[in-house]
């Protein structure tokens, strides 16, 4: 991952898309602890939901936004070696549900970069946005990140 002096306000990027599979979805729901019978059962889903589908839990949709970006990131040529941490979020906002068999990608624009208190550390923030094959977008967010600082 690049260090924090390596990062430039107002870049962005597009992930490559990823198809939520039902094999996916079925271990993602049951590692996560979803017990809801409309998580893990289509036909329960397709009678009882109101949206009269099998759906992906919110706070899963949101670990595979982290996916994504991962995914990008070991995609790209390797010019430092600098750490980052996952700070937190800001403004996560749940747009639409994410199907199974849906693919989704995930667009992020980095919209803040701020020194710290401590000199190990930058933090940077990313708006992310994971949009499915509809182009709907399925949730928002306001990723925190602490990057490496390049060392001295």
């Amino acid at each position: 991952m690049p260090y924090y002096e390596d990062l430039e306000l107002g870049e962005k990027y597009t992930t490559p898309g990823r198809t939520i599979t039902d094999g996916m979805a079925s271990i993602l729901v049951s590692v996560g602890g979803y017990a809801a019978e409309f998580f893990n059962n289509e036909e329960v889903a397709n009678k009882t939901v109101a949206l009269k589908w099998r759906t992906i839990p919110g706070r899963v949709a949101f670990m595979i936004m982290g996916g994504l970006v991962e995914t990008y990131g070991a995609r790209q040529p390797r010019q430092t070696e600098g750490n980052i941490v996952n700070a937190g979020c800001r403004d996560l906002r749940h747009k639409a549900p994410l199907r199974v068999g849906d693919t989704v990608y995930l667009e992020s624009e980095r919209i803040e970069l701020t020194e710290t208190s401590n000199p190990f550390w930058g933090r940077c923030i990313d708006r992310e946005t994971l949009i499915n094959q509809r182009g709907e977008v399925v949730i928002t967010a306001d990723v925190v990140h602490l990057y490496e600082r390049r060392p001295k």
